[in-house]
């Protein structure tokens, strides 16, 4: 793990202190996803359960427009991504960001050996993906390394923190390990989305990691998020389109944690209505 302590120092904070979003000191906020053949839409409080250590606990349903987001575009600018894949990335990411609101903040890490700051947090626009044209990448990828720093990257972004990563499955080159990538995830108040497109030019050398893949989309489920996978550099910016829908349709619930609790505290959700499904994080962390 030095190895990725000393690779998060090249992440330095954004020059201006920001507000951290911490759910800790007031109320804890579970984003929730409700399908059933297709959002399921008009949902009132009380047609949700929620539990909090198997505990039936009393929430507020909040409206999802009157809470900020705080997005964190993590992109993997290794070798497999250069050419035309990078610039149909660069037009999903432009277009995502362009359609949210300007009370949405939006930021830009870009990995490949290194994770390093593309565009710090500032309100989303349609510039967002510009700089990825720019960014220089190749090589080896450390993709864990960069879930791990864009988790830590979050804490300068003031919202609901939401990290929407692009990979190709690839990585050669993290110290991070299982333990601690999980461990980061279920501290953090993060809603992952990600999108996956395997290698263009698989070969013994750069092929997907069927097992990193496997754990990523793992992470997803424990943050109640969504991953995306896709057969065709042509389907990435549909791939944003479909991260953008889901994220609209959620519900946000609130409520207040047990001030005597500590460390990892599971949460369930349900819906008092036949055949809906529900995506939403697996707990929170409570903290002294």
């Amino acid at each position: 793990m030095a190895g990725a302590a000393l690779a998060l120092a090249t992440l330095a904070a954004p020059g201006a202190a920001a507000a951290q979003f911490r759910v800790e000191t007031r109320a804890v906020l579970v984003d929730v996803s409700a399908t059933r053949d297709g959002p399921v839409r008009g949902l009132q409080a009380e047609d949700f359960e929620l539990l909090v250590a198997g505990e039936p606990k009393e929430f507020r349903l909040l409206d999802p427009d009157s809470l900020p987001l705080a997005v964190l575009f993590a992109m993997d600018v290794s070798a497999s991504t250069a050419g035309e894949r990078r610039r149909r990335l660069a037009a999903g990411a432009r277009q995502f960001a362009g359609a949210l609101t300007e009370d949405d903040d939006c930021a830009v890490v870009a990995f490949s050996n290194r994770a390093s700051w593309v565009r710090e947090f500032a309100s989303c626009n349609d510039e967002v993906g510009n700089g990825l044209l720019q960014t220089g990448g190749g090589g080896a990828t450390a993709l864990w390394d960069g879930v791990v720093m864009s988790l830590a990257a979050l804490h300068w972004g003031s919202g609901r923190p939401v990290l929407l990563l692009f990979t190709d499955g690839l990585d050669n080159l993290s110290w991070a390990r299982e333990r601690h990538i999980r461990s980061s995830v279920q501290a953090s108040e993060v809603l992952l989305y990600s999108i996956i497109a395997p290698a263009p030019r698989p070969s013994r050398i750069l092929r997907t990691d069927r097992e990193g893949i496997e754990l990523l989309e793992d992470l997803v489920r424990t943050t109640g998020g969504r991953s995306v996978t896709i057969r065709s550099d042509e389907d990435l910016e549909e791939a944003f389109r479909e991260v953008l829908r889901d994220l609209r349709v959620r519900y946000v619930l609130a409520f207040s944690p047990d001030p005597e609790r500590r460390g990892f505290v599971p949460i369930q959700v349900r819906v008092k209505q036949r055949g809906v499904r529900v995506r939403t994080r697996a707990g929170y962390t409570a903290r002294p």
